[in-house]
C-alpha cells in the first residue's frame, strides 16, 4: 500500500515529500482551509514530478467541468482529473475517458456506486470508510469488497482509501492489500511512533556511545 498525502498545506505537503511520499490529493474543502488558490497549487506540484497529483473539478455542467479538465491537462497531462460522483460526474469521466485523461472518482459509498465509475472509465476509486461509519455503514467491509471486486474481476482501476481516521483503519486497509492510502498528515505522523521503536533507538544511541568511549568505533 502506498501513502498519498490527503492536504492543501504546503508545509506538510514539502515535509512528507522528504520522507518519500510521492503522491498529493485535495480537495475544495482544505483549500479553502488553507487559503491556497488552486490553479497555482496545481502548477506547483505538477512542477515535483509526483507519481500522483489529481486536481478536483467541479461544477453544476458537464460543460463547465470539461472545461475544467481541460485547463487543468494543459498544466502538465499526468495530473488525475478528480470528479465527485454524480450523474454528471459519470458523464464527464466517460467523455475523459475517452479522450484519454487519467481519471479519479470520489465521494463512493457503495458498490452499485463503484460499479457505475468503473464503467465509466475511472482509474482511481476513493470508496470512504469514516464518513460511512458516521452513517452506521462499515467502512472498512465495503472498502475490503471494493478491492475484492476489482481484483476478481481483473479491473485496472486503483483503488484509493479515503476518509481514513484512525491507526487501526490503517492497519486493516494494508493488510487487504489496498493500492492507495489518502492519509492525513497528521495521521500519517502518528503511524510511525511506536514506544518500542523509541526506547529501541534509546538504547543503541546509548550504546553507541559507550563503544566511542571505548575506542572501538
Amino acid at each position: 500500500m502506498r501513502y498519498i498525502i490527503d492536504t492543501a498545506n504546503r508545509e506538510q505537503i514539502d515535509e512528507v515529500l522528504e520522507m518519500g511520499i510521492d503522491g498529493v490529493t485535495a480537495n475544495p474543502t482544505m483549500y479553502y482551509t488553507n487559503q491556497e488558490a488552486f490553479y497555482p497549487f496545481i502548477e506547483h506540484y505538477a512542477k515535483k514530478n509526483l507519481s500522483f497529483l489529481s486536481a478536483e473539478v467541479m461544477g453544476n455542467s458537464v460543460t463547465e467541468m470539461l472545461e475544467q479538465a481541460k485547463k487543468i491537462h494543459a498544466i502538465h497531462s499526468d495530473i488525475v482529473i478528480k470528479i465527485n460522483f454524480s450523474k454528471e460526474g459519470l458523464k464527464v469521466c466517460s467523455l475523459l475517458h475517452k479522450q484519454g485523461y487519467r481519471c479519479a472518482m470520489t465521494l463512493l459509498f457503495t458498490l452499485p456506486q463503484v460499479c457505475a465509475a468503473l464503467q465509466a472509465g475511472a482509474d482511481y476509486i476513493f470508496p470512504f470508510i469514516g464518513r460511512n461509519d458516521e452513517i452506521g455503514a462499515d467502512g472498512l467491509s465495503f472498502v475490503k469488497n471494493v478491492q475484492h471486486m476489482i481484483n476478481q474481476k481483473a479491473y485496472s482501476a486503483k483503488v484509493v482509501a479515503a476518509s481514513i481516521k484512525n491507526l487501526h483503519q490503517l492497519e486493516e486497509l494494508a493488510a487487504m492489500g489496498v493500492d492507495y492510502a489518502a492519509i492525513p498528515y497528521a495521521l500519517y505522523m502518528k503511524s510511525l511512533q511506536h514506544s518500542l521503536t523509541t526506547s529501541g533507538a534509546e538504547k543503541f544511541t546509548a550504546d553507541w556511545e559507550k563503544l566511542k568511549k571505548q575506542q572501538l568505533v
